[in-house]
């Protein structure tokens, strides 16, 4: 049996920034989900996609009343169904998410909140770079959303010995071009954080392999910001 691919990202230190919230501007390409996920103009009837989602129009992702909260996460790792791409250890520069080489990917984040438990939430994303100058997917891919229910490090977490998750739910569309950054809504995962519920880890991104080529994300590594979560505060 092959070992799965673990790729790590350890003890990067939690900084906020603290910024106007600027606009959320929507995205092209692709048709609605059941779930009202969106990545284009034009699929959600009456509604509008912003950010992600089939929103009405008095729904407003970014209230000009928030702060915009950045923040790196605190622990990351990235588990590959197919261990045959296991190849270096470390960091990779790029993952791609999709690729049917690799088989299913879930992408493990967890963060240090900079902000009060009682603060006021109005959304939060989960940021995802494309890769500079790496091919598209050969077709527009739907990524999921989960809870992590129990404790992980990633210099633990394998394919094998992965944590356990939520029911994964649709959560974005990463579309083939152009190639922007993607914003996945955790606005649900992140309010629940004032919650402290015990069975709180983190957040887990989940991509089936399905496509020839996938959609290549940058970590951060050499290039680009990597995973980022963007918070708006009121």
């Amino acid at each position: 049996m092959v070992a799965p691919a673990v790729r790590l990202l350890a003890a990067l230190a939690p900084v906020a920034l603290l910024v106007a919230a600027p606009p959320l501007l929507g995205c092209g390409g692709a048709p609605a989900t059941d779930a009202g996920v969106c990545a284009g103009a034009g699929v959600c009837g009456s509604r509008y996609c912003v950010a992600g989602r089939c929103r009405p129009p008095s729904d407003l992702p970014s209230p000009i009343d928030a702060r915009r909260v950045l923040l790196p996460p605190a622990d990351l790792a990235v588990l590959a169904e197919d261990g045959g791409a296991a190849a270096a250890p470390g960091v990779p520069d790029a993952v791609a998410l999709g690729h049917a080489g690799a088989g299913d990917v879930v992408l493990l984040l967890r963060f240090t909140p900079t902000f009060g438990v009682d603060a006021d939430i109005a959304s939060a994303f989960v940021l995802l770079e494309p890769a500079p100058l790496a091919p598209p997917a050969e077709r527009a891919l739907t990524l999921e959303v989960a809870r992590i229910l129990e404790p992980w490090r990633s210099e633990t977490a394998t394919w094998g010995r992965q944590p356990r998750l939520s029911i994964p739910e649709a959560a974005a569309i990463v579309r083939r071009r152009p190639a922007t950054p993607l914003r996945i809504d955790v606005t649900s995962l992140v309010r629940d954080w004032a919650r402290r519920r015990k069975d709180d880890h983190g957040i887990a991104i989940l991509a089936p392999g399905s496509d020839a080529v996938g959609a290549a994300t940058s970590m951060g590594i050499s290039q680009g910001a990597g995973p980022l979560l963007e918070v708006y505060v009121r």
